[in-house]
């Protein structure tokens, strides 16, 4: 039995154009809720990445104050500062003689924190207490 050139496949031979089209719908519905998410929260990842480093140089500076008083700060401030990251770039100054500011910067690789600050504030000779703030969403301005 030869088969019939104008008879249609068999029915479980593949997919419809028609089911095809819905899949890639869903797909598409599905990704376009799912990217801004992402985006969120690989920002909000990178922004913990700059509180972490700044949050450790400001430790370092509250060591740098209890060894060495406002020569330790000085010397902090000089030569203690963050490197570079490839998201972040830091700078390290003092705002008045015992208020240490460690300043993150979002670099072009930092996705939606691009131009965007990190501040961590701390007072070493008041109880050294890390403060946050900066231009960054979620963190209060300053």
């Amino acid at each position: 039995m030869t088969p019939n050139p104008l008879r249609p496949p068999h029915p479980s031979a593949g997919f419809s154009l028609v089911e095809l089209m819905i899949a890639v719908a869903i797909v598409g519905i599905l990704t376009a809720i799912a990217l801004p998410n992402l985006a969120r929260q690989t920002d909000k990842a990178k922004a913990t990445e700059a509180k972490i480093l700044t949050s450790a140089a400001a430790k370092e500076a509250q060591i740098a104050w209890a060894e060495n008083g406002q020569d330790g700060l000085n010397t902090w401030a000089s030569a203690q500062c963050p490197a570079a990251t490839r998201q972040f770039s830091f700078s390290c100054m003092l705002a008045t003689e015992t208020d240490a500011r460690i300043i993150a910067t979002g670099s072009s690789n930092a996705g939606g924190l691009r131009g965007q600050t990190i501040v961590a504030r701390v007072n070493p000779s008041q109880g050294g207490e890390i403060r946050f703030c900066g231009t960054a969403a979620g963190i209060e301005p300053c």
